[in-house]
């Protein structure tokens, strides 16, 4: 596992600093045009590049398997990935004609509450972005080809100049252009993100090339078992176009209100959970093609409870300053105090499912592993659906607020189903050890927590006149952090978490060596 950790750390850097730099561009963008109609005219342009994305994050699941599998012979693998693209090509180019024939109906179907003005303007950059949802579908897979051969660092690297170039946008030109100018450099860094990792594959021997025989074998066992994953994913997509539609029916901002909070919990798990499933789901892969259960559900284990043990605390913190953060990172320019009410509100509820975001991931990584891509199908498609009855129910109570908790708690029904199914194939995961473990690290956030918001609120909160408010909200975030960490730790410690001090333990041997 000391390579695993090794490459985690590595990953989880590179993809830390690339989701931060993401996460400056969605301010910059914020900033030049707020929760306007304007910007909620391009994000929903960018639905079906962002419903893209996700499905190909559905799609890896059963791709890297398959891959792996191949990879004995790097020709046959290539070849099997060029066909997996070929297809997903020809499917681009359908949705693509018939968009461009019926742009206004889509948007009208996503996004009914739209006037008149931010409708056309969203169907035109429509047009400018519906690209990216083969790029993206592509980006994904060169990533998974050298995440598979071991090249976490290289593949997540290519995310860098994809951010930079469309924040170097967003500084020096700003709203010149209007948000069409933002479409078309988004279109750009995401080709230019698609050209680095096609140079990165080269190394490897890889080519893209026609097949003569796209529909192989190989082909068609990855189609019939990608079949049940697009369903859920696109009951997945479903759910988050009824989130768009019943937003765009409230409040102007609505719609860039929810998709701030989304982005912003996207930008978490994709730094924390992305950065163990990226690495564990490959060896996760070899350990169900050579049927070894036995260390399957040992890396397991450990991969839960890393997601518990790092991605709990930040869950609870960002709940507790959910809006100090919000504030910190967007009120400024045309993004008002109001804005930030609304947008914090949804992100506390978005912040609640994140622990059960990683802990779904990992469970739902071992069923494609195995081979048995609907069993999770099914349970995810039944909590979707109890999810987009909530989301009309809830949000008549909460208003916005009700769409992130409705996600949240059928993110919740997910886990205790797909847990329940997989304790029927791997009865081992769920052992006495492995629970008392799971129950010290739950106590030691739950209690971290209470105190840290004790504190926040009984303690003297300093305020020096020679710093600005943004200053004054940076040290008193960070400083809030490194308490509740330091907590955090001493909790663990207290009760004996073996994971935690063998850590430290070793950190400190290195330490002392050196």
């Amino acid at each position: 596992m000391s390579k695993l950790v090794k490459s985690g750390i590595i990953v989880f850097v590179i993809t830390a600093l690339s989701k931060v730099l993401g996460f400056l561009r969605e301010t910059f963008l914020a900033y030049q045009f707020g929760t306007s109609f304007e910007s909620d005219a391009y994000f929903v342009a960018l639905t079906p590049s962002t419903l893209a994305i996700t499905f190909a994050l559905s799609v890896s699941s059963v791709f890297i398997p398959l891959f792996v599998k191949n990879m004995n012979d790097k020709q046959e693998a290539h070849r099997f990935a060029n066909n997996i693209i070929i297809i997903f090509f020809v499917v681009s180019i359908v949705l693509y004609l018939c968009l461009f024939l019926n742009g206004k109906a889509f948007i009208s179907l996503i996004a009914p509450g739209l006037p008149q003005y931010a409708e056309t303007l969203s169907i035109q950059m429509l047009k400018i972005l519906f690209p990216l949802v083969f790029v993206s579908i592509v980006i994904q897979m060169y990533t998974d080809m050298l995440n598979s051969y071991e090249k976490f660092s290289a593949s997540a690297m290519s995310l860098l100049p994809n951010n930079l170039l469309i924040i170097f946008y967003l500084v020096i030109v700003g709203k010149e252009f209007g948000i069409g100018g933002v479409a078309y450099i988004t279109l750009a860094a995401f080709l230019t993100q698609l050209i680095i990792l096609y140079y990165l594959l080269r190394k490897e021997q890889y080519q893209f090339r026609l097949s003569q025989k796209v529909f192989d074998i190989k082909t068609k066992e990855f189609l019939i078992l990608v079949f049940p994953v697009l369903l859920s994913s696109a009951f997945s997509q479903v759910n988050a176009i009824v989130d768009r539609f019943i937003a765009s029916n409230l409040s102007e901002g609505s719609i860039s209100a929810l998709m701030y909070s989304f982005r912003l919990r996207s930008m978490i798990t994709g730094i924390f959970v992305t950065a163990i499933i990226t690495v564990t789901f490959p060896k996760i892969s070899k350990l169900a093609l050579k049927l070894n259960k036995e260390d399957l559900v040992k890396l397991t284990q450990e991969s839960l409870q890393m997601i518990l043990l790092i991605v709990g605390p930040i869950s609870v913190y960002l709940m507790l300053f959910s809006t100090d953060i919000i504030k910190l990172l967007f009120e400024r320019g045309e993004f008002s105090h109001q804005a930030t009410i609304a947008t914090s509100g949804v992100f506390f509820y978005y912040s609640l499912g994140l622990i059960f975001i990683g802990i779904r991931d990992v469970v739902v990584r071992n069923f494609y592993a195995l081979g048995d891509t609907k069993s999770p199908t099914i349970i995810i498609i039944a909590s979707l659906f109890i999810n987009i009855i909530l989301s009309f129910v809830l949000v008549k109570i909460m208003g916005l607020n009700g769409l992130g908790l409705s996600s949240t708690l059928g993110i919740l029904l997910s886990i205790m189903l797909l847990n329940k199914k997989l304790n029927s194939i791997l009865p081992n995961i769920w052992s006495k050890q492995f629970i008392w473990t799971s129950i010290k690290i739950t106590l030691s956030i739950i209690a971290s927590g209470s105190l840290t918001h004790f504190m926040r609120e009984n303690v003297y909160t300093f305020s020096w006149s020679f710093l600005s408010d943004f200053e004054l909200s940076c040290i008193r975030l960070i400083s809030y952090f490194i308490l509740y960490v330091v907590i955090y730790l001493f909790i663990l410690l207290f009760l004996k978490e073996k994971t935690t001090s063998n850590l430290i333990k070793k950190t400190l041997e290195k330490l002392r060596n050196r």
